[in-house]
């Protein structure tokens, strides 16, 4: 259990690393169609698809890291009080209801794809695949509900046993 956690650490690291770097690429694309613009020039066709595209990477390329470093957002004056089995039971709780709504967004997000698929809608200027901007939302929300069975599994060995089995990812300041 502790190597697939370990191993669901790292690809969740990669996955958020992939992300970052869907994000430098808009910032990029954008910063560089905004000089080429200064200077007299048309820009860069397609920049929009483009910066779309990355952004949609960007955001569901980074989830799956968010929630196996519990690097989100939470208000805990509540939970911090209690004790070490009854936080983990609410931790536990907290997971499965981010990974229901993540659930919820791969499942619904299929039946867009599907349909983007099948129609053939491309992007405005540059004539993207519309089903590419689904691949990284689909993989993201389906990576993330797969992490979070390990990350309740986990908080569930804590209510159980009375203690950390296996230690939390720790947060890395990394650059790309």
């Amino acid at each position: 259990m502790i190597a697939l956690y370990r191993l669901a650490e790292r690809a969740a690291s990669w996955a958020g690393k992939i992300g970052a770097f869907c994000a430098l690429l808009a910032g990029l694309f954008t910063c560089l169609d905004i000089a080429i613009r200064n200077f007299g020039g048309q820009g860069i066709l397609g920049t929009v698809d483009i910066t779309q595209l990355m952004i949609v990477g960007c955001a569901f390329l980074t989830i799956p890291y968010g929630f196996m470093s519990d690097s989100h957002v939470a208000v805990d004056i509540v939970t911090t009080r209690l004790p070490l089995r009854a936080r983990a039971l609410c931790r536990a709780f907290s997971a499965l209801l981010g990974g229901a709504l993540m659930l919820a967004i791969g499942w619904f997000g299929i039946g867009q794809a599907q349909t983007v698929a099948m129609m053939g809608d491309k992007s405005q200027t540059i004539a993207l695949p519309m089903i590419w901007f689904w691949y990284p939302l689909l993989a993201g929300a389906f990576f993330t509900v797969a992490l979070i069975v390990l990350i309740v599994l986990r908080h569930l060995a804590v209510v159980f046993t009375g203690r950390e089995v296996i230690a939390p990812m720790e947060q890395q300041a990394e650059v790309l």
